[in-house]
């Protein structure tokens, strides 16, 4: 039997980011999963990392590359998408870091018609240094003290009541009434493979950095596949890093672009085509 889930992470050139991300999903407890790092052309370091750790981790995985040419993190995560094993596929970014149910909890609330839609702590310097691999070995990432919740009050942590695991399936309905924003972020959100391929994949018009995945979530809507709240169970935990470059006038023209079309469906997705092909 293959995986239940591809666990798909983008990254590119912070090796010491996707190595703790890469120990996070070894100490999964459901290891029904592969693990594909989309990678939007990083140095020889990543490549390193990904073959030293797979030797010995408990489940299949690889390495999908491209060449740096600017910002392409849709199309690498196509190229991943195309390759994974599994018909769910369960995406995430290189610097962050998962609770260890985080796989489970994807799993447990997939259904159909639905894609799943998480939210991240971000840590902050002080907190991320701290968060070796060793650390989260032993799950300290996912812990929440009383320091950080002062560090919170001081902005020098931020979301951090994403970060509380709440057990229970009565959690995961009451987050379905009090949250209204739903908006799909790349970094914690999952969905079934012919559901991503029925609105043609991740939009790769996207040339910058932002709204590639709020985009991703429109077009699912339109689609007719509803989103749901997976917070407070499907944790991720964000290291820090130095701010990139802010949502950019083209990543807002693809998205603008898309709302003029009103159609689910994306020419320039995992394949070239202005119109699905006919059933």
């Amino acid at each position: 039997m293959g995986p239940e889930a591809s666990v798909i992470i983008s990254t590119y050139e912070r090796a010491g980011h996707l190595a703790r991300c890469l120990e996070g999903f070894r100490r999964q407890s459901d290891l029904r999963f592969d693990v594909l790092v989309a990678d939007d052309g990083s140095g020889p370091e990543t490549r390193e990392l990904v073959e030293r750790v797979a030797k010995d981790y408990p489940v299949p995985l690889r390495h999908v590359w491209q060449e740096n040419a600017g910002f392409r993190k849709c199309r690498v995560l196509n190229l991943a998408s195309r390759a994974a094993a599994a018909d769910y596929l369960i995406y995430t970014d290189g610097d962050c870091v998962p609770h260890p149910r985080y796989v489970e909890m994807h799993l447990r609330y997939r259904a159909p018609g639905r894609y799943l839609v998480g939210r991240s702590v971000k840590w902050g310097e002080a907190r991320s240094r701290r968060v070796d691999v060793a650390a989260v070995a032993r799950g300290e990432h996912a812990r929440i003290g009383l320091g950080d919740w002062w560090d919170s009050l001081r902005q020098r942590n931020r979301n951090l009541p994403y970060g509380v695991f709440l057990p229970g399936d009565a959690s995961f309905r009451l987050m379905q009434r009090l949250k209204k924003n739903r908006n799909l972020r790349g970094g914690n959100c999952s969905l079934w493979r012919a559901d991503l391929e029925r609105v043609n994949g991740w939009n790769e018009d996207f040339e910058s950095w932002g709204l590639e995945d709020v985009e991703l979530g429109y077009r699912l809507r339109l689609a007719g596949v509803e989103p749901a709240l997976v917070i407070n169970r499907a944790c991720t935990f964000h290291m820090h890093h130095p701010e990139g470059d802010k949502k950019s006038r083209s990543a807002r023209t693809a998205y603008n672009a898309t709302k003029a079309r009103g159609v689910p469906w994306c020419p320039n997705g995992l394949v070239r085509a202005e119109a699905p092909p006919a059933a």
